[in-house]
């Protein structure tokens, strides 16, 4: 009777569409699947400015683009239960520097365009142990992100910086794979 019941729970996963991986089997996690993971970043040797170890898992599809290329290919084989950490080189991160979208504004100027952004609540202030700067997130209308780091500050002129924050810098992703889940 117990072999037509395991059977019978086969069938029903197979017929569903997918199956979740616990730890301790053997099977890697593949482009496709939905993992979940705890992750901590950080610059190489530095202290983390990310993480989400104490706190709810991340949960994404492997390969959708919602992660940076490093942090997907570093999950790619692991198992779960399996903990590894990675360097993640800036062409697989968030790119390299592009100093076309740097520039010089009128402090005076900025500041009232800043005014008027915190007051939509879309302008969020972001800091990274060890990058220089004033850094600020904003998300424009339709949902995409932009990132804005002041230097040079004077009561004259001020420096903008359009890259992301971590562009140019090597990262260093400590990530447990808590699970995988698979669909046909």
């Amino acid at each position: 009777m117990v072999p037509a019941l395991s059977i019978a729970v086969i069938a029903c996963i197979i017929v569903t569409g997918c199956t979740t991986i616990q730890p301790g089997t053997s099977q890697g996690a593949a482009i496709g699947d939905t993992v979940r993971v705890t992750y901590r970043m950080a610059f190489p040797g530095g202290e983390p400015f990310e993480s989400n170890e104490n706190s709810t898992p991340l949960e994404f599809v492997l390969g959708s683009g919602v992660m940076i290329r490093g942090f997907d290919q570093a999950i790619v084989g692991m198992k779960p239960g399996e903990t590894k950490t990675v360097i993640i080189p800036p062409e697989l991160g968030y790119g390299q520097r592009d100093e076309k979208m740097v520039g010089t504004v009128s402090t005076p100027l900025l500041k009232k365009i800043l005014d008027d952004l915190e007051k939509n609540g879309t302008f969020t202030q972001i800091e990274f142990p060890g990058l220089n700067g004033v850094m600020y997130r904003y998300k424009l209308n339709d949902n995409r992100v932009v990132y804005y780091t002041f230097t040079n500050i004077s009561p004259e002129t001020t420096t903008v910086d359009q890259n992301h924050p971590l562009a140019g810098h090597d990262l260093e992703a400590t990530i447990t794979l808590l699970e995988i889940t698979r669909k046909a």
